[in-house]
C-alpha cells in the first residue's frame, strides 16, 4: 500500500493566493501614507485665514478685557476693530391696571 500524503496550504500561502488580501493592504497603505503626509480625508477645524473673523470676539489682554480709547478712530475693543450689531430685544406689551370697583350699597 502506498501513502497518500495531502499537504493542506498554510494560513500564509492562503491569504497570498487570495485576491481580497492584497485590496485590504492596499486601502490600510493608503490609509496610512495620507494620515502622515496631513493630507486626511476628514475635514478638520482649522481656523480662517481671513483678515477679519466670523464672529467678533473681544479684545483681551493679560486675561481682561480691553477697552476701547475713544480719541482713536479704531476700536481696540474688539479684534478687527469692528463691534457686533446689537441684537433687537423683544418688546413686552405692558398690562394696564384694571382698577378695583367696590360694589354699590344700597341705601335704604
Amino acid at each position: 500500500m502506498e501513502e497518500v500524503i495531502i499537504n493542506e496550504p498554510s494560513l500564509f500561502q492562503t491569504l497570498v493566493s487570495s485576491p481580497t488580501t492584497y485590496i485590504v493592504l492596499l486601502i490600510i497603505g493608503m490609509t496610512i501614507y495620507q494620515l502622515k503626509n496631513g493630507k486626511s480625508s476628514t475635514k478638520c477645524c482649522k481656523p480662517n485665514k481671513t483678515s477679519t473673523p466670523s464672529e467678533p470676539k473681544r479684545a483681551r489682554k493679560n486675561g481682561k478685557y480691553v477697552g476701547d480709547n475713544p480719541k482713536t478712530a479704531k476700536n481696540e475693543a474688539w479684534v478687527g476693530g469692528k463691534a457686533p450689531k446689537k441684537k433687537a430685544t423683544k418688546k413686552t406689551p405692558t398690562k394696564k391696571a384694571v382698577k378695583k370697583r367696590t360694589p354699590k350699597k344700597s341705601g335704604k
